[in-house]
């Protein structure tokens, strides 16, 4: 085989692995509410989303987590487009101070993938540092088998689906249990 050929060869292979590594990856993106969660209740303080415990790496060919700093964005941008908070940010000052930790994950793998994500969440009054609220929130999705042909894709859809299930359910929480804040 010529070098040029053999060139060719290698330069697809690493184009091939590269398409695969990133295109079954979880993004952002696809962790946020779909549209924004209707909330019955404003609050009328501004939040800073603090840095998320608990999360991991993903790594290639094991299964899929959620790093700390996805969720958070994630989570930032769930709560801005709910327009729950009068004003949501990153690096405060801020009335309130919403942390979070994933507690646990796990993944059931399969035909048909069941991902569970249970997180916690609580509120600070970083004034005195006393806790005014907390919520543990459990979700799963399952993706059935015909959702997705690729059994990788399958897996980040569950994932995609639980944690976007996780973050409206936390805005539902705080729209019905927390309108004092």
């Amino acid at each position: 085989m010529n070098p040029l050929c053999r060139c060719r060869i290698c330069c697809l292979l690493a184009l091939v692995v590269t398409l695969l590594l990133t295109g079954c990856s979880i993004k952002t993106d696809g962790l946020v509410p779909d549209h924004p969660v209707a909330v019955t209740t404003r609050i009328d303080s501004s939040v800073e989303v603090m840095p998320v415990q608990g999360g991991r790496a993903s790594s290639f060919g094991r299964e899929a987590y959620i790093t700390n700093a996805q969720y958070r964005d994630a989570l930032y941008r769930a709560l801005s487009d709910a327009r729950l908070f009068r004003e949501v940010t990153l690096d405060g000052p801020a009335d309130w101070q919403l942390h979070s930790e994933i507690i646990t994950i796990s993944t059931e793998g399969g035909v048909s993938p069941l991902y569970a994500i249970v997180v916690q969440y609580w509120i600070v009054d970083p004034a005195s540092g006393t806790e005014i609220w907390r919520k543990g929130i459990n979700t799963r999705h399952q993706v059935k088998w015909n959702e997705a042909f690729a059994g990788a894709t399958r897996i980040i859809r569950a994932v995609e689906g639980a944690t976007k299930k996780n973050l409206t359910g936390l805005i539902e929480a705080l729209s019905r249990e927390a309108p004092g804040l």
